[in-house]
């Protein structure tokens, strides 16, 4: 079975817009989610693969603002 995600696109109307910073986290997001889950070759669902994605993106966000914080 081929998975082949590809996120949607960038349509936001009626929502407000983000900053730079916060389109960059969501492009990483949706570009590691769509790697994990094709990867996973069906075990994980897309849902699944966007929330380890996202705590990833978390654990290395925390260890890097703990390791900046340990140096000063």
């Amino acid at each position: 079975m081929s998975h082949e995600f590809v996120p949607g696109s960038r349509c936001r109307k009626g929502r407000p817009s983000m900053t730079p910073e916060q389109q960059a986290l969501t492009d990483e997001l949706s570009r590691r989610a769509a790697q994990l889950w094709a990867e996973a070759d069906g075990e994980l669902s897309i849902a699944e693969a966007v929330e380890l994605a996202a705590f990833q993106l978390g654990a290395k966000t925390t260890q890097t603002v703990t390791e900046s914080r340990s140096e000063s």
